[in-house]
């Protein structure tokens, strides 16, 4: 059985090497933490590299069904500034702001790794008893 041709496995591959380059640029900003007129890098959300998956609706098979509410949207924090702290060396990297942002990277790939592995764990029972 091939893997990467069901899309919830593609998805989860394709967020783990996003996770996994993050986490590079990452840890790149704080050993370039004292080096003068550097700037701490990151990616772009992982949002954008979804930019051509369709949110998924439910479909009405009778006109008495009622339409879905609202279309869940990912809430987004307005105004963030992209730099904590700079020196007077120039240098813009927070380590604080590193640490928080290692801490989300490394939440997100054992969220990833625990659903990617529970699906698995499915797809093992469905073909045990099937």
């Amino acid at each position: 059985m091939d893997f990467s041709k069901i899309g919830l496995f593609q998805l989860a591959g394709t967020r783990l090497d996003y996770l996994a380059q993050r986490q590079k640029l990452i840890a790149e900003n704080v050993v370039n933490a004292n080096t003068p007129d550097y700037t701490a890098r990151d990616l772009k959300s992982f949002d954008a590299v979804l930019n051509g998956v369709r949110p998924v609706e439910t479909a009405r098979t009778a006109a008495l069904h009622l339409t879905g509410g609202k279309p869940v949207t990912a809430f987004r924090e307005a105004g963030k500034q992209d730099l904590w702290e700079s020196t007077p060396s120039g240098n813009a990297v927070s380590l604080e702001q590193e640490m928080s942002k290692g801490s989300e990277t490394r939440d997100a790939f054992a969220l990833t790794t625990s659903l990617f592995q529970r699906n698995v764990q499915m797809l093992r029972m469905a073909w045990r008893n099937g």
